[in-house]
């Protein structure tokens, strides 16, 4: 399966066109430039076009009746997109399968097509994913894990919200967890109630609660536990049965369905897509952090996984360039290693992508992701001994 996408006029982003969407695909950029808009894209199209695959196995079973409508105002608003609508943004995302059987969800003048029934997703094609965003809010979740109780109606947001239902059914299982990159333990005790999550180094006789954590500890395990979680707890048939039910239910058709294909031989595909990993992580601790997420997502999963994240750290993506070299040497660093042709780096900038993959080299080009770098060594080469920039 071949996914695609081309997105015109939405916010920040001009004219972006990826052809093939890896299954690691890394976006590095300015802020404000259009890396998170451009993989909240993804996601959203990614989940219509899950729904797009749940509607017509529902309609393949005998459910005549539509239990759920594509919303696109609302799904705009949940992005924060609702103001980039006013410059009539076009969007086509596109599923390709090996024999040219092609399914398109298209987005223009308000208006998704693609989703109706002479377009239903053949029954071979079917398949149903998980989509996991993991959003920068993510540190406020160790405070909202301890006082959620209290908190009753607060909203803070559909992103912060979805990753904090994937944090709490990672943990629902879970006693604890090594937390290698930061050299720490994360433990869970629960009660009747809630739940407690506490941090200690191995080396340390003290523990402390999450929430009393350090920034970067605080912004890494969300991370570390929903991969893992997906890795190899997650449990697709429950998921898939419980969203059955829920639109079987709306409709009243419970009666009338009957089965087009067995759960067991419907095609299944996880969706994990992060902004900004190494936030608040000092260079080393967000490498081994890239590794750690690499290990769980395609070393040592039993979930098929694909994964995609934004990030600002020239470190990733030098760091990157390492692992490939690791796969291409049949080795492991910090338990991972890339495969180049299931890789994508794309620069971000002024609304468009540039492809950073050397594919003749097998690396990634960094050389523009040193300039800041390279201007500070400039300048301070050109400071004289009384502090002044030498005139040149």
């Amino acid at each position: 399966m071949k996914e695609s996408i081309h997105i015109k006029n939405l916010g920040p982003i001009k004219d972006i066109f990826i052809d093939d969407i890896k299954p690691l695909t890394v976006l590095i950029g300015e802020s404000g430039s259009g890396k998170s808009t451009l993989m909240k894209t993804i996601a959203l199209f990614r989940w219509l076009y899950k729904m797009h695959n749940i509607r017509s196995y529902l309609k393949r079973s005998k459910v005549s009746k539509s239990p759920f409508r594509f919303r696109m105002n609302t799904y705009f608003k949940n992005c924060g997109f609702e103001e980039y609508l006013k410059n009539n943004p076009e969007i086509t995302y596109k599923v390709e399968f090996s024999d040219n059987r092609i399914y398109i969800l298209h987005f223009a003048k308000n208006k998704l097509t693609g989703t109706g029934d002479k377009d239903l997703v053949q029954i071979q094609d079917l398949y149903y994913n998980k989509l996991s965003f993991i959003s920068e809010t993510r540190n406020i979740i160790p405070l909202w894990a301890e006082r959620g109780a209290s908190l009753t109606g607060a909203y803070l947001g559909f992103y912060f919200h979805e990753v904090y239902n994937d944090f709490d059914l990672a943990t629902e299982n879970l006693k604890e967890l090594d937390i290698n990159y930061l050299k720490l333990k994360l433990s869970i005790k629960k009660n009747q109630s809630n739940k407690k999550y506490f941090v200690h180094a191995p080396n340390k006789e003290y523990e402390l609660t999450l929430k009393n954590s350090s920034s970067g500890t605080q912004n890494a395990i969300p991370i570390t536990l929903i991969a893992d979680h997906f890795s190899k707890h997650f449990d697709f048939e429950r998921a898939f049965n419980e969203s059955l039910v829920k639109f079987l239910f709306k409709t009243d058709n419970l009666t009338d369905f009957k089965p087009v294909k067995n759960l067991g031989d419907i095609k299944k595909k996880l969706f994990i897509h992060i902004e900004e990993p190494e936030l608040s992580l000092f260079p080393d601790a967000q490498c081994e952090l890239i590794s750690d997420l690499i290990s769980k997502c395609f070393i040592t999963n039993s979930n098929s996984i694909d994964l995609i994240f934004s990030t600002h750290s020239p470190y990733i993506i030098n760091h990157l360039n390492l692992l490939i070299k690791a796969h291409d040497t049949n080795q492991l660093i910090d338990s991972a290693k890339v495969e180049f042709d299931k890789l994508a780096v794309y620069q971000v900038e002024e609304g468009k992508i540039e492809d950073l993959i050397v594919r003749n080299q097998r690396i990634i080009n960094t050389n523009s992701l040193s300039d800041t770098i390279n201007n500070i060594y400039d300048k301070y080469n050109q400071l004289d001994k009384d502090g002044r920039l030498t005139e040149k």
